[in-house]
């Protein structure tokens, strides 16, 4: 197999083992064509979980000689996994994913923004309390803080305006600047592009200290084929599972430093509107969803994953509440609390407490809004401890970067 083909499916491994499917089809077909032979197939559908066997079959084609390549799409696409076969057609080169890079992302060193958030009055870290240590709490001190990527997605065909998304925007661009963080800040993604700066945000993390990486999304959505996930509309109509995103975000091994990756999802997981135990007739408000339409159930959960914290606007099946002028009810109350506690205060517990504020507002068109938020591996108190650094900066200093490498 040649190099740029081995390179390509390493590249891509994550997001390969996620789309492919049938395997033991696969198997079977490259058998036939002897492309691999029975020890091999034996060694692949070893009980070692299912994405392990998809892991074992990309990596154990690399070195089935100068025709594996093309065997390889051609079963792909005689079993049924298209998708996978366009992922390893459309290669693009390693140089023209760096110059993608570059146009990606603004690599400007930021000022700190904390006058949007409170600062612990007694400059005191909350990760170093010890009553905080017993449970565990991770430790966020770098400078930055970490990389913060928010996908506003505002514009999608066919559909209307999502009047207010930019006020969430500028509302989260303070907030996470003041948190401490690099923000990355992008609109209207399709599909395609949607993907690519989600690989391009992982390998600006991999080369930079931080203590946590924050990915914020918004736009319609839709119920999934679980309930767990949710669909996500990118600009040119087509569909990204949440699920597919945090799984970029999971080490394809053991990683030396393990540090926690927050989501933040702002999007319908349904049309259901929840009107509460009595509903008021009255005069119809402005109040906007996030919608579309679809059905949902079950998925699986296991050890690979680490140090994930997820929040969803709303609850599986149900519509996220926008206003055209303040935003979305979750951006809002979210931005509110977290500035106003974040000094002194754990997430969970402020997550909570946004739930809180949420279920103060209320629409007689369309109901309230019930947040949902989980972890995976999350087992630790987490601290964004504002302002406050290992290296003892002044919190009003130009925010450094370090080029010592981390894990994702």
């Amino acid at each position: 197999m040649e190099q740029y083909h081995r390179q390509l499916i390493n590249d891509c491994m994550s997001e390969l083992v996620y789309v492919t499917s049938n395997l033991n089809a696969i198997v079977d077909n490259l058998l036939e064509k002897t492309v691999i032979n029975e020890w091999m197939k034996d060694y692949i559908l070893e009980d070692d979980g299912e994405s392990d066997n998809k892991t074992k079959l990309y990596e154990l084609i690399q070195g089935r000689g100068p025709r594996a390549f093309t065997a390889l799409c051609k079963v792909l696409e005689e079993t049924g996994n298209l998708e996978a076969r366009d992922i390893l057609t459309s290669y693009q080169t390693r140089k023209e994913k760096e110059e993608q890079l570059d146009k990606t992302f603004d690599k400007m060193i930021l000022k700190h923004d904390d006058s949007y958030v409170k600062i612990h009055p007694e400059r005191k870290r909350m990760d170093n309390y010890e009553e905080n240590l017993n449970p565990g709490v991770y430790t966020m001190g770098s400078n930055p803080k970490g990389h913060a990527l928010i996908l506003n997605i505002n514009n999608i065909k066919d559909r209307d305006e999502r009047k207010g998304s930019k006020v969430d925007m500028e509302n989260l661009k303070k907030l996470f600047k003041g948190l401490g963080y690099i923000v990355h800040p992008k609109e209207d993604l399709s599909e395609k592009e949607f993907k690519s700066v989600i690989k391009e945000f992982i390998n600006i993390c991999h080369t930079e200290k931080a203590s946590s990486i924050v990915v914020f999304i918004m736009s319609h959505g839709e119920a999934a084929k679980n309930s767990r996930s949710a669909n996500i509309i990118t600009a040119d109509g087509n569909k990204i599972n949440t699920d597919w995103i945090i799984d970029q975000f999971v080490p394809k091994k053991k990683p030396t430093i393990s540090i926690p990756k927050l989501f933040f999802i702002q999007a319908c997981r349904g049309e259901i509107s929840d009107f509460g135990w009595k509903y008021c007739d009255g005069e119809k408000n402005v109040v906007q969803t996030d919608s579309t339409t679809i059905s949902s159930t079950g998925s699986i959960n296991n050890r690979r994953y680490k140090d994930i914290f997820i929040a969803f606007a709303t609850v599986p099946g149900h519509t996220a509440k926008r206003d055209p002028i303040d935003g979305s009810w979750f951006v809002q109350k979210l931005c509110e609390v977290i500035r106003t506690n974040a000094y002194n205060k754990d997430l969970a517990s402020m997550i909570a407490m946004v739930d809180t504020e949420v279920e103060k507002l209320s629409s007689t068109q369309y109901g309230y809004q019930t947040l949902e938020w989980s972890s995976r591996g999350f087992n630790k108190l987490f601290y964004f401890n504002p302002g406050l650094y290992d290296d003892n900066s002044d919190h009003d200093s130009s925010i450094t970067t370090s080029t010592n490498p981390t894990d994702v």
